[in-house]
């Protein structure tokens, strides 16, 4: 199975334990053989209607990956 494969549909949580988004896709350097940045879909209600902004987080920024994505500190300022 695929990294991308595994990711895709988690849930993301910054440190204040607050859902930022789901995780959409995920940029992969094939030179380095490494992920480098998480693309995320909005979650809530305009996520499930479509209106859902797409969001973009570091690899750097990552703290774990398990049931869930943790993020390091609070990355999108309006959230």
């Amino acid at each position: 199975m695929k990294i991308s494969d595994e990711l895709i549909g988690k849930d993301v949580i910054d440190e204040s334990g607050d859902q930022i988004g789901i995780v959409n896709d995920v940029e992969w350097d094939f030179e380095t053989n490494t992920v480098t940045s998480i693309y995320l879909k909005e979650a809530g209600i305009s996520a499930k209607i479509g209106l859902g902004d797409k969001k973009i987080v570091p690899y750097e920024k990552i703290e774990a990956i398990g049931d869930s994505v943790l993020i390091k500190g609070k990355i999108f300022k309006n959230e």
